[in-house]
């Protein structure tokens, strides 16, 4: 197996990823890049682009402050993020990330002012969202990484994460196409590996594929965290859209925020632009609603933008493209004119984190997770804000692992756990019978959307377990045929192991609870339970036998003041 060596090594090459590896390698580190594409170019959730970048500038209203961004940001995850964390992970290096931003030439101001243009979106207090033509900005930050002499390695996937008695000393992984091992020997290694998703059929097309966010993520960044003794926290939550029907694409909410309404088979409004302070800023939000419609047989829905003046169209366009660049061309080629035609949407169901999502593994002040070297970032940490969360975590896990590493110094790697991994690894190669990586995954998908979906039951979250017990055999004698088909074997059995995780959690939490886009429906407990849910996180973890949770208050003032409050009302 080819060994390669070097202080600091992050696992997935996306925004946080390559956030990392700039900051490691400007406290001295030597950094190794590694993902499953060839080309870090385009990798991760802002390969295609983004419009929009969440954060406080502090340029004197009340709203743009790091207090007031905090604030937010803990009453949007419904209290379910560490706070004290949150402050130094995902508040106070946000600053310092938009600088980076702009040093890499990603062109967060406008072009004619100089100055940010900022805007109000349904979910926040106030503009403090920048708008910006982000469609290079992975490709800018892949540059910088690559500059600062961070070495790249593609298309190789980490399959587990080697550690001894003192923390970490590397990972094993292979190449995706040939299936040759690789080693890498480091002291601190980073999981970027993003948020989940495939884990269950997001639409009605059933094609896990069909997915806005990227569908490559599976499951393994969470995997590979909680085989290494990482928790993870409120894996019960979906996020949940509305999307034009058979097309995973993005825009109803710029949209909505232009004019456009929401409205059910007769024509009736379901949602349109609040007008009210704080409405719809937290609690069931647009899908919630639109939720109710469908279950008591008033779909389909559309999106109505008729009333909506062309400017304000053309205006939402020309910023649309940035991050949901396929949205005008499925316009274009199904002939929709949205000034004249209404737009059928459908659900789109995802167990990535959502807009205000607190999902993910847990991390501390520095973005450890548990085990000494090993640190989170990016969608798979918490707690961390959409693209935000991305730049503020990459930043403080990329110095903290170089910290690690210059205290660590070399690393000796467990040689009978090299060769039980490379014996696991090669195994299903040598086998002639057993299920496909295709018919077990789908099975997962089929078990998940039936009992872990959209609506839960007790009996049905124990029937989703039971059958995933059943799988572990399945999932041990998986047989493939090259390289590839190892990837998707492993891929397969990473989303077995999240499964489990996150059908416990969901089982845990005997109440209904939604946030903006978030939501956890129990049709055995159809309301929230605020005495005994409020504010209140699921922390699951997986011993590799089967999962454990607990339940934890991450902020005790904010649930009496919240608890209070209610009482009082």
């Amino acid at each position: 197996m080819e060994r390669i060596e070097s202080d600091v090594l992050v696992v997935g090459g996306g925004v946080a990823g390559c956030v990392a590896a700039v900051r490691a390698r400007e406290a001295g580190a030597s950094v190794v890049v590694v993902d499953k594409t060839r080309d870090l170019c385009r990798t991760g959730d802002a390969g295609h682009g983004v419009a929009f970048l969440t954060a406080y500038l502090d340029s004197g209203p009340s709203w743009d402050t790091p207090e007031a961004f905090a604030e937010w940001y803990c009453n949007s995850a419904d209290g379910l993020v560490d706070m004290e964390v949150a402050a130094e992970v995902a508040v106070a290096p946000l600053p310092a990330c938009v600088e980076l931003l702009e040093s890499c030439g990603v062109g967060l101001r406008d072009p004619q002012t100089g100055e940010h243009v900022r805007v109000q979106r349904m979910w926040t207090p106030g503009p403090i969202v920048a708008r910006f033509d982000g469609s290079d900005l992975k490709p800018r930050l892949t540059e910088r990484a690559l500059a600062a002499g961070a070495t790249t390695i593609g298309g190789v996937h980490v399959s587990s994460i080697m550690a001894a008695s003192g923390g970490v000393t590397g990972a094993v992984g292979f190449d995706i196409r040939s299936g040759e091992h690789r080693v890498f020997a480091a002291p601190a290694v980073i999981v970027a590996a993003g948020n989940a998703e495939r884990v269950m059929y997001n639409s009605p097309r059933r094609d896990p594929f069909n997915t806005y966010h990227r569908p490559y993520h599976g499951a393994t960044g969470f995997a590979l965290a909680a085989r290494a003794g990482s928790g993870a926290t409120s894996l019960e939550f979906l996020g949940s859209f509305l999307f034009p029907r058979g097309f995973a694409t993005g825009a109803m909410g710029n949209l909505l925020e232009a004019g456009g309404r929401l409205v059910n088979a007769h024509g009736e409004t379901v949602a349109d632009r609040p007008t009210r302070p704080n409405e719809r800023e937290f609690g069931f939000g647009v899908v919630a609603q639109a939720a109710r419609e469908v279950l008591a047989g008033r779909g389909p829905l559309f999106l109505d933008c008729t009333g909506v003046g062309r400017a304000e169209l053309d205006n939402v366009m020309s910023y649309v493209t940035f991050d949901a660049p396929l949205f005008p061309e499925f316009l274009d080629q199904s002939g929709i004119d949205l000034s004249r035609d209404l737009l059928e949407m459908e659900f789109f169901t995802g167990t990535w984190s959502a807009t205000c999502s607190p999902k993910g593994v847990v991390v501390d002040r520095r973005c450890g997770a548990g085990l000494p070297g090993l640190f989170v970032a990016g969608d798979l940490a918490t707690p961390a804000y959409a693209l935000a969360g991305a730049l503020t975590t990459g930043y403080v896990a990329g110095h903290a692992a170089a910290e690690h590493a210059r205290d660590a110094g070399r690393v000796t790697l467990d040689t009978d756990a090299l060769a039980a991994e490379h014996e696991r690894l090669t195994a299903p190669l040598r086998r002639r019978n057993g299920p496909t990586w295709q018919e077990f995954e789908r099975e997962l998908q089929d078990t998940m959307t039936r009992y872990v979906g959209l609506s839960r039951s007790a009996d049905g979250l124990r029937q989703a377990l039971a059958c995933l017990i059943g799988f572990a055999d399945a999932a041990g004698n998986l047989r493939i045929a090259n390289g590839h088909e190892l990837a998707r074997a492993e891929e397969a059995i990473d989303l077995h192991f999240f499964d489990q995780m996150m059908a416990a959690a969901a089982l845990e939490r005997d109440e209904s609870r939604f946030g903006f886009l978030m939501g956890h429906y129990r049709s055995d407990c159809p309301v929230p339970d605020d005495a005994r849910w409020k504010g209140v996180a699921t922390i699951v973890h997986h011993d590799g036998t089967g999962p454990s949770v607990a339940r934890h208050v991450f902020n005790p003032t904010w649930r009496d003041e919240q608890l209070a409050a209610a009482g009082g009302a």
